[in-house]
């Protein structure tokens, strides 16, 4: 787990690095808000076309080979975007890596059904989820330091670049797709894994009457739908928060690259705490209603409050506190849509993941592009920036409905 949640932070850290270096970039190559929406969409357009193939990826060749290629593959993409001087160049390049990434979360979920015994799915979907956050905070703190001492933008992408393919030589000698093929596991900790299912369950052929069958899982159309509001919220923060700070309050790059770090830290500890209910609730309790649903509505609902909280500081630090509240608790339902969607999915957990995040990339197609049309209309019109604010709060409202038609208990467990 700790080497999937790394790939997830080297995800993190290749996807989210353009968040901090985005009006750095839009000045070098001439872009206004509009078209920098364009770039962002790029990758969120390419991410949500390649999720199922993504989860295929992994099912066909295999974990192991799966997630190597991934990462690897949006590595090359990061590269290529550091050597680009126009605005479809860099479009190209940063879908190239939504393509690559895509697969990412279809696999760690792959990899949660075939290593984690049952009552460990909340936690150690918290450990992913924690991990994409930890990736985000290092790289908006990190790039907007950088940039105000006077690096470049492309010189800091190199840097991720290179730690991803460090990760991609580690995986690929230690990781195994099963853990009966792994030399350091022991009977006793392979009879853990496997308690309460049958060891050769999650199948590694595939046909696509799979497809259809997951498609027709009773609470997929709900879980997607929250996923989609859900990750908008999130995607807010890795795309336009950082450019907000710096419009709305006018503070330099190295403070707006600290309070974006803010709600994405807030994320972590959000997910971490989730991840523990969720197992939690689901030991003592025996229902997945509870320890998936009932625990995401109330966290998204607490969410959705204090972003719209958030609208009332006068501050910039006051509204990044509060909308940093806001991120915990959508934190803390983060782990249930995992362990939910991992349920729901039985046999074909990483084909329905795939299908639930495709939903939930779907945001990161029509979220940059509305904000980057919309961040203009209000710059030149000297409008209303808690506008925004009410929006972001209006997708966790809405997620947080989703999760009321979400019963995981109806399916049989595996």
């Amino acid at each position: 787990m700790l080497l999937v949640g790394f790939a997830a932070f080297c995800a993190y850290l290749l996807r989210n690095g353009i968040s901090a270096a985005n009006t750095t970039i839009q000045q070098e190559l001439h872009l206004d808000d509009e078209q920098m929406g364009k770039i962002l969409a790029a990758f969120g357009t390419a991410y949500f076309i390649c999720q199922v193939p993504g989860g295929l990826l992994g099912k066909v060749l295999g974990s192991r080979i799966g997630f190597t290629i991934v990462t690897a593959g949006c590595a090359i993409g990061n590269l290529w975007s550091t050597l680009v001087s126009s605005l479809s160049s860099l479009w190209v390049a940063r879908f190239t890596m939504g393509i690559f990434q895509a697969g990412l979360t279809p696999i760690s979920a792959r990899i949660i059904k075939v290593w984690m015994p049952i009552k460990s799915r909340g936690m150690s979907s918290a450990v992913i989820a924690a991990s994409m956050s930890i990736g985000s905070v290092v790289t908006v703190a990190f790039t907007g330091a950088l940039l105000e001492e006077g690096m470049t933008w492309q010189t800091i992408f190199v840097g991720f670049s290179i730690v991803s393919f460090i990760w991609c030589v580690v995986f690929l000698w230690y990781f195994r797709n099963r853990p009966d093929s792994h030399p350091g596991i022991g009977n006793k900790e392979l009879s853990l894994i496997q308690t309460g299912r049958d060891p050769n369950q999650t199948s590694d052929n595939f046909n696509w009457q799979q497809l259809i069958d997951v498609l027709k899982t009773p609470g997929l159309t709900a879980l997607c739908v929250q996923s989609f509001f859900r990750a908008a919220g999130y995607i807010f923060f890795v795309t336009w928060f950082f450019a907000f700070l710096e419009y709305k309050y006018g503070i330099d790059k190295k403070q707006a690259g600290l309070l974006t770090s803010l709600p994405l830290a807030a994320v972590v500890i959000g997910s971490l705490t989730g991840g523990y209910v969720v197992d939690f609730l689901y030991r003592r309790t025996g229902s997945r209603n509870i320890s998936r649903s009932a625990t995401a509505f109330i966290a998204l609902l607490f969410s959705g409050l204090f972003t719209l909280g958030s609208a009332w500081p006068d501050s910039a630090t006051g509204l990044s506190v509060m909308i940093a509240i806001g991120a915990l608790f959508s934190g803390a339902g983060s782990p249930a849509g995992w362990a939910a969607t991992v349920d729901v999915g039985d046999r074909n957990a990483e084909v329905a993941m795939g299908v639930m995040n495709m939903a939930g990339s779907l945001s990161g197609i029509v979220l940059p592009l509305l904000l980057g049309s919309w961040f203009k209309e209000i710059r030149q019109s000297d409008g209303d920036w808690n506008q925004i604010i009410y929006l972001h709060s209006a997708f966790y409202f809405c997620a947080a409905f989703c999760w009321l038609f979400v019963k995981p208990d109806k399916v049989r467990a595996t």
